[in-house]
Formats: C-alpha cells, sequence, structure tokens
C-alpha cells in the first residue's frame, strides 16, 4: 500500500496510457493497413506452419514479405499474442500497443535518471509531482505516441528500446553490471526496424565520448559487452550489405528509388536551357545528380525538423498518425522552446544527451523523404522530457505560490479539455476521415467474396485503386490456410523488387478491370470507386464511414446480359 501510495501518479499516468492505447484496439484505427495484414497473416502462417507466406522456416533475421525484406522483431512477437489470442486485429496489433504503454514507463525512468540532481517539485495536496510525471504525462497522451501504439508498426517498439537502454546505459555509471542490459536492449533495435541501423550507432558513438572519461573505470567490462553486441548483430551483416537489407533504400530513396527519375528529369530541363546559353562544362557544373541529391536531403532534413511538421500541420495522410491534428499538441511547442533555452543554458549534459538525439533521427528518414511518421517518431520522447523541463523551468521563475498554484490549475484544465478533444476525435470524427489511409473496406469485401466463392469459377479482384498488396488483406481476413496457398499462388517479382501476386485459388487479381470479353462464364468482379461505368448497378458495396464508396461487386454475367440488351435495343 505504502508503494502505490508513494508512485500514485506514475500508476495513473500509466492507467491513462492503457485506456487511450487499449479501447477499441481492434477497430480504431479503423482498417488494418497493409503491413499489419503482412504481419499478421506471416505470424499466422509461422504459427501453422512454421514457415511464412512464401514457404521458409522460422525466418531470421528478415522475412520477405511484400519484396521489402521486414525485420523479424514485430513478426514473432505477433506469433506470441495470436498463439494466446488468435488470428484476429486485436492480437496483431497487441505488442504495439504494449510497448506503447512501457514506454511511458521507460520515460518515467529515463527522465527521473538524467534529472536525478533536479531538486524542484509540484506540490499536489501530500504528493510531489517530479519532472519525470510529467515528461511520462506527455508521452502518454501524446497523439503521435498514441496512434503509433495502435498500428501493428515496428518503429513503435523502438521507443521503449532505445528509452530504456539509454536509463541503462546512465544507471551502468554507478552500478557497472546495468551496460549489458543498455547493449543488449541496443542490439534487439536493430532486428526491429532499419531507422535504428543508423541512429542507434551514431547515438552510442555520442554517449560513449560524451561519458568517456568515467567508462574508463570499466573498460574490460565495456569491450567485453561490445565484442557481445558485435557477435549478436553478425547474422545481419549478410543482411545490410545484399538487397535484402537495402531493399527499401532502392524501392523509396530519392537517390535509388521512384523519387529518382522526378529529380533526373528536372535536372536534365535546367541542363538543357542552361546549354542554350551558357558553355556545357559550366551548366553541368552548376546542374548535375549529385548537387541535386544533397540539396534534396538537405532540405528534407530541415524539414523533418520542422516545428510545423510536428506542431502545427501535421501530416496529410492517416498513417501512422491522426490525419486531422499535428503529429504533437500546439501548446507543447513554447514549452519546447524555454526547455531548450533553459537546458542548453542551465543543464548542459542533458542536453548533450537529447538534442544530440533529436537531431540524429532525420540523418535516415530524410533519404527517402519528408515526414514519414514511421521513421521519425523514435526522436519520441525527447520532445516530451524537454517541454516537461520547459514547464518545470517556468514554474520555477514563478515566487509568489499562490501564483504557481493558480498556473497549476489552469494548465490542469486547459490539458483536459485537449486530451477530451483528442478522444472524441479519436472514436468519432477520425474513424470517417482515415478509412482511405487504412485500407478500410477489405475485410467486408473479402468476407463478402468468399462467401460467395463457391457459386463462382472465378473472382476477379482489380487492382487499380491501390497497389498490389490486396491478396494479403484477404489471406489474413480468411486465414486462408498456408500450404494451400503455397501451393496454389501465382506470383512474379516486378523490376523494383515488388511482390505481385496475381492469383490465390479462383481468386485472380489483375492491374486494373479486365475486359469482359476475357472474362470467364461465372465470374465475379471487384472494383475501386469510380472505376468502372456498367449499365447495371453492383451487387454489393463497400462504403467508408463518411459514406463515400470504396468497392463496388458486379456479377460479370448479369452486366455482360445488360449490355447485350442494349446494344440489341439498338
Amino acid at each position: 500500500m505504502k508503494l502505490i501510495k508513494k508512485n500514485i501518479f506514475l500508476i495513473l499516468i500509466i492507467f491513462l496510457a492503457v485506456i487511450l492505447r487499449f479501447i477499441n484496439l481492434s477497430s480504431i484505427p479503423i482498417g488494418f493497413n497493409d503491413d499489419e495484414a503482412a504481419f499478421g497473416y506471416n505470424a499466422y502462417s509461422i504459427l501453422k506452419t512454421g514457415r511464412d507466406e512464401w514457404g521458409r522456416l522460422l525466418p531470421f533475421p528478415v522475412f520477405e514479405s511484400f519484396g521489402d525484406w521486414k525485420l523479424v522483431g514485430y513478426l514473432y512477437l505477433a506469433v506470441i499474442s495470436q498463439a494466446i489470442l488468435g488470428v484476429n486485429e486485436f492480437a496483431t496489433r497487441l505488442p504495439s500497443a504494449i510497448f506503447g504503454v512501457l514506454a511511458v514507463w521507460a520515460t518515467y525512468l529515463l527522465t527521473k535518471e538524467l534529472f536525478r540532481n533536479f531538486n524542484l517539485k509540484l506540490k499536489i495536496g501530500n504528493w510531489k509531482l517530479e519532472i519525470a510525471h510529467v515528461a511520462a504525462f506527455f508521452l502518454a497522451i501524446s497523439p503521435w505516441h498514441i496512434i503509433a501504439s495502435r498500428n501493428a508498426f515496428e518503429s513503435d517498439i523502438l521507443i521503449f528500446i532505445i528509452s530504456l537502454s539509454t536509463y541503462f546505459f546512465l544507471l551502468s555509471l554507478k552500478i557497472k553490471k546495468f551496460i549489458i542490459f543498455a547493449f543488449l536492449g541496443l542490439v534487439s533495435a536493430f532486428y526491429i526496424y532499419r531507422s535504428s541501423w543508423l541512429f542507434v550507432p551514431l547515438f552510442v558513438l555520442n554517449l560513449l565520448y560524451l561519458h568517456r572519461e568515467r567508462l574508463k573505470n570499466f573498460k574490460t567490462d565495456l569491450k567485453k559487452t561490445i565484442l557481445l553486441s558485435f557477435v549478436l548483430l553478425l547474422p545481419l551483416i549478410p543482411v545490410v550489405t545484399t538487397f535484402k537489407g537495402q531493399a527499401r533504400f532502392f524501392q523509396e530513396s530519392f537517390i535509388a528509388g521512384v523519387q529518382k527519375s522526378g529529380i533526373i528529369d528536372e535536372v536534365n530541363e535546367k541542363l538543357g536551357a542552361c546549354q542554350d546559353k551558357w558553355p556545357n562544362f559550366f551548366c553541368k557544373l552548376i546542374y548535375n545528380r549529385y548537387d541535386s541529391y544533397f540539396t534534396r536531403y538537405i532540405n528534407n532534413y530541415f524539414s523533418n525538423l520542422s516545428p510545423e511538421l510536428f506542431y502545427l500541420r501535421g501530416v496529410s495522410g492517416g498513417y501512422q498518425a491522426f490525419s486531422i491534428r499535428s503529429l504533437f499538441y500546439s501548446f507543447e511547442l513554447p514549452l519546447l522552446i524555454i526547455g531548450l533555452f533553459f537546458l542548453i543554458s542551465k543543464k548542459p549534459y542533458q542536453a548533450k544527451i537529447l538534442i544530440p538525439w533529436i537531431l540524429l533521427v532525420p540523418l535516415g528518414a530524410s533519404i527517402t523523404g519528408v515526414g514519414n511518421p514511421g521513421r521519425l517518431n523514435i526522436l519520441i520522447p525527447t520532445t516530451q522530457i524537454i517541454a516537461a523541463f520547459g514547464y518545470f523551468s517556468i514554474y520555477n521563475l514563478i515566487k509568489s505560490q499562490k501564483v504557481a498554484n493558480l498556473i497549476l490549475i489552469i494548465s490542469a484544465i486547459f490539458i483536459v479539455s485537449v486530451v477530451a478533444r483528442l478522444v472524441v476525435d479519436m472514436f468519432s470524427y477520425y474513424p470517417l476521415v482515415s478509412g482511405r489511409y487504412q485500407r478500410y473496406g477489405y475485410k467486408p469485401l473479402f468476407d463478402y467474396l468468399e462467401s460467395q466463392k463457391p457459386k463462382y469459377n472465378q473472382i476477379a479482384v482489380s487492382r487499380k485503386n491501390d497497389d498490389a498488396k490486396q491478396y494479403i488483406h484477404y489471406l489474413f481476413f480468411e486465414q486462408y490456410d498456408p500450404k494451400a496457398y503455397q501451393e496454389s499462388v501465382l506470383r512474379y517479382v516486378d523490376q523494383r523488387g515488388w511482390q505481385v501476386v496475381e492469383q490465390v485459388g479462383n481468386f485472380r487479381f489483375y492491374p486494373s478491370t479486365p475486359g469482359l470479353e476475357n472474362l470467364p462464364p461465372k465470374t465475379l468482379l471487384a472494383v475501386g470507386e469510380k472505376e468502372v461505368v456498367f449499365p447495371i448497378g453492383p451487387i454489393f458495396v463497400v462504403n467508408y464511414k463518411n459514406g463515400d464508396r470504396v468497392f463496388e461487386v458486379y456479377d460479370v454475367d448479369m452486366v455482360k446480359e445488360k449490355m447485350k440488351e442494349k446494344y440489341e435495343q439498338k
């Protein structure tokens, strides 16, 4: 009882984090995106057969999935949760939600250790509120972290791992044995998500350099720990040095991916205009792809640190972020600015840990673009910690206890109001606007198509309004037998390394609506919104929550018959 009373604020904060991350977890975010379905079905396949969807036995350290070669960390966590709770959306998202709550606890521990000599506490009755409580609270209510925790996605787990590992590292400066826990945690990050591959080594180098004098006291322990870490990372070497590790770079970066052609076209256009008036050598010196790559990267880097992105505008899509609001609360921005000022001027040691953490995060993400929440969210919880420090710094400047208490009450009321609005938005308005980004509609579509399968020779599905990943939703929602799938699937690998599934059983996935004359009798055709105009209405439709159309299903024989009737009438 005494322990509960002592930690009452932390318990309440953790409880709030649980509520915001677990209520309606299976249905909020609405829909189930491609990566979630991929983790879900591959976990199911491993549970049933010990192999992934492509038949590889217990894949490690990556599995092929769509051809993006995902790391296996989240996959095996999903295997465990599905073994306990079954194959469904909740079980697939559960690991992310659990680690989202644990990240709040890890933030508390890290902040408490970072500011252990910071004596200012806010008194509320007989209890004392510390900076660690406020940092954990800010993370518990963070819009970005809440929605990330509710998606089955790997990067959310990194927030917990990096925060806890940093805490263990700082703790090891007093108790040597904790150094092993710090490095084991950071090693595990390499098997979770690729953004750790660049961030973690640079972050560790900063920690080692910052504490180089104190680390001299246990050089032997540190060397053994680093050697062990290297051994544990050996399985990744064949991955990092081949396409399996570089797939996302070649598929999405502006240097080698889909954005490359646009940059080259722009360079050639400017080069041609220049050569009309200036010498060829001079023009190539001014306009070349390497200069354009560098300029694009620098622009992306600073855009990925823009306060507008995090505190004002947010991201346009609804994938791993609320499409209806900024990533963080706008009230956190002034607290962050104040916190940075006092951190640099009063707490340079903490600044040398937290500020490099923020600056290192966009280094990898900027190669692929701007504002990708999954590739940037490992900067959490630094902004919450600094904002909490900013809040306490303001409180420390107030000499009158009455004024301080008034500010505390006003801020509490204000924060309750913004959190209440977030909750209402999340459960009422957000489902209306986010379905398009979360692949809403596949479950009712494939449930219907599967129920009609015995009546038809072929189920034709158009990929025009989506990419080549519809098949994974069919496999997941219908819990398609992995062995039967591996025996019946028709697929190929496109020029960028993506797996394209053309057929599973009597389900045929077409690039777009095929010509009706090419479809056999007794065919059911599923298409996207506004994709076709037939003289007969669909026999089944799926709508977004706001009423907009997602999918339409047609009986091809009925369409042909109606078209024949209209032709004969002419």
